[in-house]
């Protein structure tokens, strides 16, 4: 244990300071007016060397550019040992001491001392440290304007102050050893004196700044006087029991933590005043700009209103008493987002130990529910429509034929062709819906691979031919004789250029022609497939892609036996594989007939 001294002990300290204070300011005021007379003259030599730069700099413009301006200044540095800058508008053109290709580098001087000055008063001088170089210099600049030269600007001379001060260290080394002299005895004497006082102090400073930085296994052993053991014993206390709540606190946060980025659901948890205290790592995941807005109201983080509007009213409502069951056990606000999505929250309310009202909010995506939930009840509503149409007609018939059949074979013939037909349009339409469910099942699933499209194409014309030579239409096609290979299913690319194929000719009048083309553009793959029908509305251009709509045509959307799903198929298989679809008609403005087809594809090597 280290000797303790008493405040009075110091009091020796005192005098000694007393008699270094009494020295020091002659010796300030002596060094000040030496350092002074220096300067005068440093200013004077750099003054000269200024003017003669600028003479020299004068009679050598114009220069051809800027290098080899920036090169007569390396010369006139090295012959000189002056350091030289030119500045225009704060941009430095030439320097004795900077590469050519470093210049632009190098922060704007408009704002040094010495250029200011001389910007105002035509010229000025600064001593100071370079961070260019690494040294303390002296600066002089001065404008500098002759005219059809090219020279509009200040030109600036270093000197290395190392001679000033080695002046200065000179005429102040006598004035040194007096002082030095002078302390010399009372400094051996204070040395003995302040010793262990000033470890003390120092090892308290350090251990007191060290538990102040969180460090709280230090403790303050040694300190310099009895009377500060109170509060040496004080703080000692203070950081064991600092030490213990934090770590309780550590430990608290550190659990919190793990369970709330363990919830795969986001979780928000907001203070008294309805904003943001805090939020899970799969919040952050569903809005990523909710990170770092601590502070913000949920409508801010989360562009919600309906969610906002149930926070306000939990926070209306006098639920929350410490220590008491929450009346409201919670609401569930149900949101939509962008691209579809769907959103179910339940807000929590719960107090801490202090009683302050707070809020949590679980955020669960729903948007697979929901989305199911939809094509449930659109299949459900679309299907039950198309088949009461031709059950209603079977049925019809087959009771006809039960309990009143027709005497005649023509016309029992008539009732069964029809229910065949209907028969067969809704195995169409379930072969279709079968085609449809599987393009959007193989969105996620399907392993796409590098596929000839011409070749697909040349297979879909050789199936369509017989269709086509019993209306006498001509299938053209226009492709590269060369493989045409894009990404994708080779089945799925059947089934859509099958589809607007069968469309094309089906729509197509007898003895006309439909045309299939392909070509790569801007990188893809580009078909189209144009029919001289009747040509499509503007109105149904879009909607003609929707899944059980047709076109009323002489008022009969039934007449050509189609379920209104082969463009829906189309476009689902498309826009699976990255690609585009789309319809351009009429082709002929006159009669308002033709319709082409485009589908784009992403192309793949051979």
């Amino acid at each position: 244990m280290m000797k303790h001294y008493s405040i009075r002990h110091r009091l020796f300290i005192g005098s000694i300071i007393l008699l270094f204070l009494a020295l020091i300011p002659p010796f300030i005021y002596v060094g000040g007016l030496l350092k002074d007379d220096v300067l005068t003259e440093s200013r004077l030599r750099a003054r000269n060397g200024l003017e003669m730069a600028a003479w020299l700099m004068e009679e050598q413009a114009p220069f051809s550019d800027t290098a080899s301006m920036n090169a007569w200044a390396h010369r006139f540095g090295q012959r000189t040992g002056i350091r030289i800058t030119y500045i225009e508008n704060g941009r430095v053109v030439a320097d004795s001491e900077i590469a050519y290709e470093q210049l632009p580098t190098l922060d704007s001087h408009r704002n040094r001392p010495e250029v200011k000055a001389a910007l105002v008063n035509g010229e000025g001088m600064e001593v100071r440290y370079s961070t260019t170089l690494g040294k303390d210099l002296i600066y002089m600049a001065r404008t500098i304007t002759v005219p059809d030269s090219g020279l509009d600007g200040v030109l600036r001379i270093a000197l290395p102050a190392s001679v000033v001060n080695e002046r200065l260290a000179e005429l102040k080394e006598g004035l040194a050893a007096v002082f030095l002299l002078a302390m010399l005895a009372s400094a051996g004497l204070a040395y003995l004196v302040t010793r262990s006082l000033v470890r003390s102090i120092e090892d308290l400073a350090a251990t007191a700044h060290a538990i102040g930085q969180g460090d709280y296994a230090r403790k303050i052993r040694d300190y310099p006087g009895t009377e500060l053991r109170p509060l040496v014993d004080a703080i000692n206390d203070m950081a064991k029991n600092t030490r213990r709540q934090m770590q309780m606190l550590t430990d608290q946060k550190g659990r919190l933590e793990a369970i709330l980025d363990g919830i795969t659901d986001g979780v928000m948890v907001l203070d008294e005043e309805g904003r943001i205290h805090s939020v899970n790592t799969a919040l952050t995941d569903m809005f990523p700009q909710v990170a770092g807005m601590e502070g913000a109201t949920p409508l801010e983080a989360t562009m919600q209103p309906d969610l906002q509007k149930a926070v306000d009213a939990m926070l209306r409502s006098d639920t929350a008493h410490s220590g008491q069951p929450m009346p409201d056990t919670g609401r569930v606000c149900n949101v939509e987002l962008s691209g579809g999505r769907y959103m179910e929250i339940t807000l929590v309310p719960f107090a801490d130990p202090a009683g302050t009202r707070k809020i949590v909010l679980a955020f669960h995506d729903v948007s697979e529910r929901e989305q199911l939930e939809k094509v449930r009840r659109d299949f459900v509503a679309n299907v039950s429509h198309e088949l009461k149409t031709p059950l209603t007609s079977i049925k019809g018939y087959t009771e006809m034929l039960i309990e009143s059949p027709p005497a005649g074979r023509e016309q029992n013939s008539m009732f069964l062709q029809t229910i065949l037909k209907n028969a067969n349009h809704m195995i169409k339409m379930v072969n279709s819906l079968l085609v449809l469910a599987r393009a959007q099942h193989k969105r996620e699933q399907t392993a796409m691979s590098a596929v000839d499209a011409a070749a697909v194409i040349r297979q879909t014309v050789r199936e369509m031919d017989p269709a086509a030579h019993e209306k006498n239409i001509s299938i053209e096609t226009q492709m590269p004789e060369t493989p045409l290979m894009v990404t994708g299913d080779r089945d799925a690319l059947c089934e859509v250029f099958r589809n607007l194929l069968d469309n094309a000719v089906k729509y197509s009048p007898n003895n006309s022609a439909v045309t299939v083309s392909a070509r790569i553009t801007e990188g893809r793959a580009a078909f189209c497939i144009k029919d001289s029908g009747p040509g499509i509305p503007e109105a149904s251009k879009e909607r003609i892609f929707e899944r059980f709509y047709r076109l009323d045509r002489d008022g009969d959307t039934h007449k050509n036996g189609s379920a209104g799903l082969g463009l829906a198929i189309c476009r689902r298989i498309v826009k699976s594989h990255g690609g585009e679809i789309w319809v351009e008609s009429p082709l002929d403005s006159k009669t308002g007939s033709g319709a082409a087809f485009f589908v784009t594809l992403d192309t793949a090597s051979a």
